[in-house]
């Protein structure tokens, strides 16, 4: 009951759009999807990250910033900086950066009865570790390589997004492993909304994203029906292709 009642509640509470992952590409809440921006979209945010949805090596809750663009229909980069606190060999508190750059490749159109279809890496290269299953950890703390397949059902005016996807670990301790995937409801009478639902492996994830003035995009979740996860990002297009008469 207590899970139905935060999902209830971020349902009614959370006033188009494809998710906003929590790893600074397009997804869901905490998993990717098989959605792509448009052609010439820069996205840029961050998020609040409750230390419950970080490796071992962050000893605390934190946030991360990112910067992504698709500039091209079918290729999407994106560059994320995870904020960490560790200690110097004076034992003083120091803080660093984990920086990670995601790559995503869709080789397959959504068409009417065909998904879309994405092949991405996470955190998987780096100057330390070039060959992305040297099984070498690096620095590389969210390692994995994945591919991932989204279908979105119309009904009526309502739009249903199914996604369902793998993870292959570049090393063996890497947390994003196994299968993933999630639901994304977007709503005909209030486009400018998507409720979501993801599972990583580890957690089910709940939440909904709100996007604001056509540019700004307002997250917000809860992690294992327990931590709580916000973030925002401003988007738009760098180039706007003209319209044929």
């Amino acid at each position: 009951m207590k899970k139905i009642f935060y999902f209830i509640l971020l349902f009614l509470i959370c006033l188009h759009g494809k998710g906003q992952s929590s790893l600074g590409v397009s997804g869901l809440l905490t998993a990717p999807s098989a959605d792509m921006q448009a052609d010439g979209t820069f996205m840029a945010g961050g998020n609040y990250l409750p230390k419950s949805m970080l490796t071992d090596d962050f000893r605390q809750n934190t946030g991360n910033y990112f910067l992504n663009i698709t500039f091209l229909p079918f290729v999407e980069v994106g560059y994320r900086c995870t904020l960490a606190k560790g200690e110097g060999s004076d034992l003083k508190e120091t803080r660093q950066q984990d920086r990670a750059v995601s790559l995503r490749l869709r080789i397959l159109k959504e068409k009417k009865y065909l998904p879309s279809v994405v092949l991405g890496s996470n955190d998987a290269f780096t100057t330390y570790a070039l060959n992305p299953f040297s099984n070498k950890k690096a620095n590389r703390m969210f390692g994995s390589i994945y591919g991932v397949v989204t279908k979105n059902i119309p009904m009526g005016n309502h739009i249903l997004g199914i996604t369902g996807g793998y993870y292959i670990p570049v090393y063996e301790e890497s947390p994003n492993e196994g299968f993933f995937g999630g639901i994304r409801y977007t709503p005909g009478f209030l486009p400018q909304v998507s409720v979501i639902a993801d599972y990583n492996r580890k957690k089910m994830s709940a939440g909904a994203s709100l996007l604001l003035f056509n540019h700004f995009r307002i997250q917000v979740m809860t992690y294992g029906f327990k931590d709580l996860s916000t973030g925002i990002r401003y988007e738009f297009l760098l180039i706007r292709k003209r319209r044929q008469s």
